[in-house]
């Protein structure tokens, strides 16, 4: 009689299973929580997966951020709209109108309470002639005086 590494318990037959990368020898009960080593299936599963040249098969794409393709708005997005509108001579209203947009809809972007989306920019950008989006080139960047290209703990830590 041989004894299950797993269980304990007393059997004939013990088979080899990889469970959580440790190799055992374990009953016939303990061998489905494993994979055999050479198979690399489960014990006690007999299905075979069925496969033709039709199925589909994953592509791995890269995974892109979504952060990458958004537009960065202008911070002044608002005083922008606003002089342009006036600029132009036409009220909250009149703007609405010709947009079709809520008028409040263009008030809180006036007021910086929210943010224009895609379609929103775009359209104010051409009826209005402005630009809301920042080019990456518009950014100040923070550089250090020194020599050195980026800070590191030891910036930051008085030491005794």
């Amino acid at each position: 009689m041989k004894t299950c590494e797993l269980c304990g318990k007393l059997v004939d037959k013990l088979y080899k299973v990889s469970i959580e990368g440790v190799e055992m020898q374990v009953c016939k009960d303990c061998a489905k929580f494993g994979k055999t080593p050479k198979t690399y299936s489960r014990i006690g599963k007999k299905k075979k997966l069925i496969t033709s040249s039709t199925t589909y098969q994953k592509r791995k794409k890269p995974y892109r951020d979504l952060f990458d393709t958004l537009p960065d708005l202008r911070e002044d997005y608002g005083d922008v709209i606003r002089e342009a509108r006036e600029k132009m001579g036409l009220s909250i209203e009149e703007l609405a109108k010709k947009l079709k947009m809520k008028e409040t809809v263009l008030r809180k972007f006036e007021r910086y309470e929210l943010e224009p989306n895609d379609k929103e920019i775009k359209i104010l950008e051409k009826f209005l002639k402005i630009k809301l989006t920042a080019d990456k080139e518009d950014y100040d960047y923070y550089t250090s005086g020194g020599d050195e290209e980026y800070f590191t703990i030891g910036h930051f830590i008085k030491k005794k």
